[in-house]
């Protein structure tokens, strides 16, 4: 008989299977899933397809963003916010109106108790070959911890449900965060031992997936109430297995940071895991106002070049949704500095050393309306139309560009950002929309080698490794580095910290839902949030407003996350809330 656990998914969960193209993992609504069905060999590739496609709504639409990047040092707040995710405002971050997490919760419990099926029922399918059943399985393993990583992360102690749900129950209860990680592990490393070491499509999990989410767990387990002495250890031990076989898996580093998210890139030599999304309609959410599995996240972080002069919205630019605004820190994280923490760069040779920032950030727009928004007719097409300069300006210079002919353009400066006009991080903006208003048609980048050479890196710190953490950073830094400056841009021994190390991860990750979960890993989330000079309190700047009241608002409590009320009252209290909520 089976044992129901989960109370909110009903009777009939609803499933995808393969479409069965050669180019790209693809879902097909067809199904429930039940376990007649999971005991074909149709159902057992459907059951797995089918937890690939929660991918596509955890990594795409707002919930995806505010829930791992918004109120963090990173990112203040936009035109906006979600649940009181970026300032932490205590009326929005409840149990009620935290719809993100919510989104989170049911996303991630509804895709565990597809893989469930397939893992339960799937060795009973006939008519499948047993190394295709194999690999099936292998996979679903993994995908089934990576649910549960983003869970734990969030929410801490969780119901851990391994059996097949098909009936409502309301005898749930949330399990010690030790076992949840206990079963991460042992499914990641199960599936590590049989797993093919490359994917027949794009969009598979692979072993190299598995060597990196496995570090990726251990360290994350090493600074939790769950902690095992080897936690560090094992992170470190897995991650080099990944970097020094990468050719095995057929991974690499690209040679140029602007190649990583270049379109038609997203499933390139670096990436290691990603969720899919295409221009088939079929499969796809993609005019703009159909929610429900959208890719939205080149909206994200696009500032509102449409109210600008001579400025109008296009496909190339995207659909400026500006829910995240660049903080001061992080925009001043790609200035080159000694080991003192001094700048070696000033004025027009700002963040030149380090690439990163100019190839990842959108700085200057080209007039593509003239006239438009109280522009001038005079305005040419493709010639500058605003510019993101980065720093303050001589009112010598200023005047230059006033003065220039046949006309000057806007100059947004530092001291001018707002809720509507910053710099833009590109890394996701899809040209090949289709629609102005349509959503990306790209798959999203969830992990890559470089961010396994950083694991590394964090690992070995905390093991008192320095000079191998040093060693896996200068990669990583060197190839942001400007042609003829890679020198400059290694580090020494003892410019290895934890601060040191974040700032890394900042610049090399920033956008890639990661920076919420590496401030409450590391134990900075706290300190960061609440120190002004980091993450900037609301001011009055540029005709608008800038900054958020996330350093106010922050409790101690925040670094989890509240549970869903709904869960609570399903289950009668026996499901309970985490302090503070």
């Amino acid at each position: 008989m089976k044992r129901i656990v989960l109370a909110t998914l009903g009777t009939a969960l609803f499933l995808s299977v393969s479409s069965c193209q050669k180019d790209i993992l693809e879902e097909e609504p067809q199904s429930v899933l039940t376990p007649s069905f999971l005991k074909t060999q149709q159902g057992v590739e459907a059951g797995t397809t089918g937890v690939y496609s929660g991918l596509r709504q955890i990594y795409g639409n707002d919930a995806a963003f505010f829930t791992t990047e918004a109120g963090t040092d990173q990112w203040t707040t936009g035109i906006s916010a979600s649940s009181g995710l970026s300032d932490y405002n205590n009326n929005d971050l409840t149990p009620v109106n935290d719809g993100s997490h919510s989104f989170i919760w049911t996303v991630c419990y509804t895709q565990i108790n597809n893989a469930n099926g397939v893992l339960q029922f799937g060795p009973e399918a006939q008519g499948i070959a047993p190394a295709r059943l194999e690999q099936l399985i292998a996979q679903v393993k993994l995908l089934r911890a990576q649910y549960y990583f983003v869970l734990v992360q969030d929410f801490g102690d969780v119901p851990l449900m391994l059996s097949f749900v098909d009936a409502p129950t309301k005898t749930i209860v949330r399990a010690p965060l030790a076992d949840v990680y206990t079963q991460i592990i042992k499914d990641l490393t199960e599936s590590l031992a049989v797993i093919a070491d490359r994917p027949a499509q794009p969009g598979r999990v692979t072993r190299a997936t598995a060597l990196h989410l496995l570090s990726k767990v251990y360290l994350t387990r090493a600074t939790s109430s769950a902690k095992q002495a080897n936690d560090y250890t094992l992170a470190a031990q897995y991650a080099k297995e990944l970097i020094d076989n990468q050719t095995r898996y057929g991974l690499g580093l690209e040679a140029d940071p602007a190649t990583v998210f270049a379109e038609g890139n997203e499933n390139g030599k670096e990436v290691i895991f990603n969720a899919q999304f295409s221009s088939d309609a079929t499969f796809n959410r993609i005019d703009g106002f159909t929610f429900g599995g959208e890719n939205i996240a080149g909206f994200q972080f696009r500032s509102r070049y449409d109210l600008l002069p001579n400025m109008a919205r296009d496909i190339n630019n995207g659909r400026p949704f500006a829910r995240h605004v660049p903080t001061y820190y992080l925009e001043n994280s790609y200035i080159l500095r000694d080991a003192a923490g001094n700048a070696l760069e000033s004025e027009g040779t700002l963040r030149t050393t380090d690439t990163r920032y100019n190839k990842w950030f959108t700085t200057v727009y080209r007039v593509n309306s003239p006239g438009a928004n109280s522009g001038s007719t005079r305005a040419v097409a493709g010639d500058t139309a605003v510019w993101y300069p980065g720093r303050q300006l001589s009112a010598q210079k200023l005047a230059q560009i006033a003065a220039r002919q046949p006309i000057g353009y806007r100059v947004i400066q530092p001291n001018q950002y707002t809720t509507e006009f910053f710099p833009t991080l590109n890394k996701f903006d899809s040209r090949n929309r289709t629609s102005v208003n349509g959503f990306s048609t790209r798959p999203n980048i969830i992990y890559r080698l470089a961010e396994t050479y950083l694991v590394a890196a964090e690992a070995n710190f905390y093991l008192g490794n320095l000079t191998q953490a040093r060693d896996y950073i200068n990669v990583v830094r060197r190839r942001a580095a400007a042609a003829g400056r890679t020198t400059q841009m290694e580090i020494t021994t003892s410019q290895v910290t934890l601060d040191f190390i974040l700032d890394e991860r900042m610049r090399e990750l920033c956008g890639e839902f990661t920076r919420w979960y590496d401030l409450k890993r590391t134990g900075q989330l706290l300190t960061r949030i609440r120190n002004t000079n980091i993450t900037p309190a609301v001011r009055n700047q540029g005709g608008g407003v800038y900054g958020s009241n996330a350093a106010v608002n922050i409790r101690d409590f925040h670094v989890l996350r509240p549970i869903p009320q709904t869960e609570i009252d399903r289950t009668s209290g026996l499901i309970t809330q985490n302090p503070g909520y």
